[in-house]
């Protein structure tokens, strides 16, 4: 038996053991009267800790579900056994047991706040701060609230969950589907993606995929200056901060999750069959050409669209039918996760390792990705922790086979007329009037499977940490990642190109960064406390890549596919890059009385990337805090208002994240062959060196100067939590890279800071948790968030460069990414109606005619033409929205979260589902409507659609970007909805179980939206999130 059946073997009787006990559980549950002769009656009154009576406290007796609430006044009487414990609780409050005896049945109890919920400390720069100190913008994921959701991707899992942070799937090929996440919108031209951290060592946001969530303790996002100044360059955009788990002190458990996970394709778009397709065609042809009709090897030449057989390249017959590409290419999917945990923790420190395993079969066929993850960390102290010694490192492995590039939309541009295999089994790969030039996708996904994709990580860190006097605390961490990945991509020798193709390429990234802090606490007076920080940091990068390509492998056999074995066109090349920077910076933390608070930052980075002369800058930060219900004025409240506080923060941010070698010329270089043009005259080649990039002595830092005013509070005993923001970003001096004016024989880019832009918005977040009666809890979160872009200054010519613009009208006053085009006023659904537009205007752009595109005068000047085009919008979100709900009852738990987000789309589907002209491929039904329409004009004289008439001619030319293609893009979706069990604490204990948990999950259950593309989500993909449906188990001893 090998060692996968082995695991799902093993797996499969643990699931099966756990619902055999969900099952049996009722018939367990025996209650404690029938056990117990003796009773005991309990009174009492629970009070809160300004001796407020608390109206519906849990009273239960342990391990039973024998209980009650109590009243008005906070009394209550229960009858318990005797020898029992019962537990008081309350939201906010933390839990109080009392062992019941003869002397003691009478009960007043006093509720404690919760330590941990007031206490609470989230993880911001170089350090930890309680949440109810904190004066800039962090929001902070609780793993536990997350980590049951099955991806093989872990950053998807803060989608819609922080306001502020936009998430973007496009839903690609199995461990492939690298999220876009943005923080607070786009600040910049080039790289908005944030600076991502994991246990203190600088990652990317791709790697973040690497991390099990099992593995993850918390989440940190740093969204204004306040909080990631401290971080200077590469912080403009927000932070990430990542803490993997750590044992605490006596405890030792190991843990176990698994999950089993159906992924199902789901299209999108709905598209003709090959007989659809014909009708169509007919329609299109007659009413391009007078009502001529079309002759077609495939569909023949009557007055009707009839399917032919054909021939393949190879001279074989290929039969008439329809053939569904989608359903071709594409299957349900497994994904499974397996994942251990070992922690152990003593008085002087802990330990911890995990193993997991994901292997995930992707939904087009031949796609699959495996992943391997240890990790192992150890923290230890001595000399009673004023010597502390840790470390933490990781060994990730992974290979996958990924869909073959434009498979997605390749299977669109597959006639439905055009088979899989001919009369012989070949692969079709024929090309005539329909069937276009679009590979077999089939065939392309086969020969795929010999590619290679693997790749190691070792990532990590250790520290040593010495408090020499007390409360001066000196720290150094050395952090390092090191990245290896190797890939092969063979091209078999094919009907149409004879000649088999190899490339291979390998790459090397050594990362390292080495910190050195000292902080030092100090409360005095009983009212004042101070905390500074002073620091020293230097990073390096270093990356190493080397490529080589040939043709002509004698043999296709998968043990030969080598560059050494290829016969002609060998080519080969490397390439090395390095990035390196040294930073100082302090922090002055200053509290008063616990009501007023106040923080500065400093930093100075100093970059590679930049010239010698502008390669340094400053980025400060200052914030300021007012907890309004510390205020003696506020005792009144203090029974309905837990806590207020208005914060307020201003800063600065850099930004050099262009390419390494960005102030360096550049050059290409082939010195044993005539490569380039060197002379200038266009015909003559020689060895030689090109230069494709020039220097720019002045560029300097871009430079983000951040605003944030907010407001957080607490009501209820702290049920009700809620917190605001406004902020507002503006960047200057923007990193932007344009052509520069070449010499003979060049030609290039080159580094400018060129531009200015604005972003500002607001966002929120309310959380309400309760209880109801004695086992019933529920929690609801809402978080919304609301931001606007504009570009307020820009290099007059990069307008093209940068958001589609032409001269004299430039990207100034709109949002980054914003479509340049013409406005549209629907179609021409007359004559008369055609007759009058041609009367009215001087038509210099596109061709009038019923049941086309009809163009907007926008400039009023009487004539359609090319600067009639204006600025149309941008996709980017107006507003995004998160809705969780929970609840749990007797060992059920119940999770649903939502996700909406408001926002104009570019549907570019349109081309080939609305455009017969302007694709040759398949199309969408809704050209039907649009056929039948244009028949039904033709006895009536009116058109009555609002698809464009199928033509084979584009002389309207709506293949130009035009208000045709844009649609409200807004949408709703339930994102996940988990329903799971836990067994009760009594069995557990019988098993020797610290946890056992069941859940079934599904994801993207349903979409509510009015976007007639393929997904409202991944704007751009023509295809649609896959439906997940899972069923996990968790334990734990």
């Amino acid at each position: 038996m090998n060692m996968k059946t082995l695991t799902e073997t093993s797996t499969f009787r643990v699931l099966s053991l756990l619902l055999c006990l969900c099952f049996f559980i009722p018939a367990m549950n025996v209650s404690a009267s029938s056990l117990q002769a003796d009773k005991f009656k309990v009174s009492g009154i629970v009070k809160d800790a300004t001796g407020e009576p608390v109206i519906g406290a849990s009273v239960v007796e342990k391990g039973t579900t024998n209980g009650t609430v109590t009243d008005l006044d906070g009394n209550f009487n229960l009858s318990v056994a005797s020898n029992s414990t019962i537990v008081i609780s309350f939201i906010g409050y933390s839990d109080q047991e009392f062992h019941i005896s003869k002397d003691n049945m009478v009960l007043n109890v006093n509720l404690k706040e919760d330590t941990e919920m007031i206490d609470e400390v989230v993880v911001v720069g170089y350090g930890v701060q309680k949440k109810e100190n904190l004066t800039g913008s962090v929001a902070a994921v609780n793993f536990k609230d997350v980590a049951s959701m099955p991806v093989a991707n872990t950053a998807n899992m803060l989608q819609g969950r922080l306001p502020g942070v936009m998430l973007t799937n496009n839903g690609a090929q199995a461990g492939h589907d690298s999220p876009e996440i943005r923080i607070r919108g786009v600040g910049t031209f080039e790289h908005n993606d944030p600076m991502v951290l994991i246990d203190g060592v600088e990652s990317s946001v791709s790697q973040i995929a690497e991390i099990p969530a099992d593995d993850i303790e918390s989440v940190s996002v740093l969204k204004d200056a306040a909080s990631a100044s401290i971080y200077g360059a590469q912080a403009a955009n927000g932070v990430i901060i990542i803490t993997t788990k750590r044992a605490k002190k006596g405890e030792a458990h190991v843990t176990f999750d698994a999950t089993y996970t159906l992924q199902t394709y789901q299209s999108g778009l709905d598209l003709l069959d090959a007989y659809q397709w014909g009708d169509v065609y007919w329609s299109a042809y007659k009413y391009a050409h007078a009502g001529a009709t079309p002759s077609s090897s495939v569909y023949g030449s009557g007055a009707k669209a009839q399917l032919q057989t054909y021939k393949n390249l190879n001279g074989a017959d290929v039969t008439p039918q329809t053939t569904d590409w989608e359903d071709v290419i594409h299957r349900t999917a497994l994904m499974q996760t397996y994942s251990v945990g070992l922690q152990k923790g003593t008085e002087n420190g802990s330990s911890s390792l995990s193993l997991s395993f994901l292997d995930h079969d992707g939904v087009v066929k031949g796609t699959d990705f495996q992943r391997v993850n240890t990790r192992f960390g150890s923290d230890y102290g001595f000399l009673n922790n004023r010597l502390k010694a840790g470390g933490n490192v990781a060994v990730n492995w992974w290979k996958a086979h990924y869909m073959p590039d434009g498979a997605e939309e390749n299977v669109v541009k597959q006639h439905p007329a055009k088979a899989v295999y001919d009369s012989e089994g070949v692969f079709v790969d024929q090309i005539n009037d329909v069937l276009g030039d679009a590979p077999n996708m089939m065939r392309v996904i086969e020969n795929s499977k010999n590619n290679k994709n693997e790749y190691w990580r070792v990532f990590g860190n250790a520290y040593l940490q010495i408090e020499p006097v007390k409360n001066l605390i000196l720290k150094t961490n050395f952090g390092v990642n090191y990245y290896n990945q190797t890939i092969k991509t063979f091209e078999p020798a094919w009907l149409r190109d004879p000649v088999n193709k190899l490339t291979q390429s390998t790459g090397k990234n050594v990362d390292w960064v080495w910190t050195n802090t000292a902080q030092y606490n100090i409360d005095f007076l009983d009212k004042h406390s101070f905390m500074a920080l002073a620091g020293f940091e230097s990073k390096r990068y270093h990356n190493e890549s080397f490529f080589g390509y040939g043709t002509g492998l004698q043999l296709e056999d998968k043990d030969y596919i080598y560059l050494g074995n290829v016969t002609a066109n060998k080519n080969v090349g490397a390439g090395a890059s390095n990035y390196s920077m040294t930073s100082i910076f302090g922090k002055l933390n200053y509290t008063y009385d616990e009501k007023y608070l106040l923080s500065f930052t400093i930093r100075r980075d100093a970059s590679s990337r930049l010239s010698s002369d502008n390669n340094y800058d400053w980025f400060p930060s200052v914030s300021a805090g007012w907890r309004i219900s510390r205020e003696k004025f506020m005792a009144g409240a203090s029974s309905w208002l837990s806590d207020l506080k208005l914060r307020a923060s201003w800063g600065i941010n850099g930004n050099d994240l262009i390419d390494n070698e960005a102030f360096y010329s550049k050059y290409l270089m082939s010195l044993d062959r005539g490569s380039y043009n060197m002379s200038g005259d266009g015909k003559k080649l020689s060895p030689g060196a090109y230069r494709i990039r020039n220097t720019n002595p002045d560029l300097r830092w871009e430079k983000t100067y951040q605003t944030n005013v907010g407001i957080d509070a607490a009501f209820l005993n702290n049920r009700l939590g809620v917190s605001f923001d406004y902020f507002y970003k503006n960047t200057k001096d923007m990193l932007v890279e344009k052509p520069y004016i070449a010499t003979i024989g060049e030609g290039g880019y080159c580094w400018y800071n060129g531009g200015e832009m604005t972003n500002k918005g607001f966002e929120g977040q309310i959380n309400w948790r309760d209880r109801i009666g004695k086992e019933f809890n529920y929690e609801i979160g809402f978080n919304v968030t609301v931001s606007k872009n504009k570009v307020t200054e820009l290099l007059d010519d990069i307008y093209y460069s940068y958001g589609g613009g032409y001269s004299g009208h430039s990207l100034v006053g709109q949002s980054l990414g914003s479509w340049m085009g013409f406005k549209t006023d629907g179609v021409f659904h007359s004559q008369a109606e055609v007759d009058e537009y041609c009367e009215k205007y001087k038509v210099e752009f596109g061709k009038p005619g019923v049941g086309r595109v009809k163009y907007v005068d926008t400039d009023g000047n009487g004539v359609i033409n090319y600067n009639d085009r204006t600025w149309l919008g941008c996709d980017l979100p107006k507003a995004q929205f998160g809705l969780t709900l929970g609840a749990q009852w007797k060992g059920f738990d119940l999770n649903m979260f939502f996700s909406s987000i408001i926002r104009d789309a570019f549907n570019n589907s349109k081309y080939y589902t609305d455009l017969f002209q302007c694709w040759n491929g398949n199309h969408g039904t809704r050209l039907l409507d649009a056929a039948a329409a244009y028949d039904k004009f033709l006895e009536t004289g009116y058109y009555d659609c609002d698809t464009p008439a199928p033509t084979t001619d584009n002389s309207n030319n709506e293949n130009e970007v035009s208000e045709f293609h844009i649609e409200n893009g807004s949408f709703l979706r339930l994102k996940t909805l988990t329903l799971g069990y836990t067994l009760p604490q009594t069995l557990r204990n019988k098993l020797k179980l610290q946890n056992a948990r069941i859940y079934l999950q599904g994801q993207n259950l349903f979409t509510v939206t009015g976007y007639k593309g393929a997904d409202p989500e991944g704007l751009g993909y023509p295809y649609a999130l896959p439906k997940q449906f899972t069923v996990g188990i968790q334990f734990g001893f």
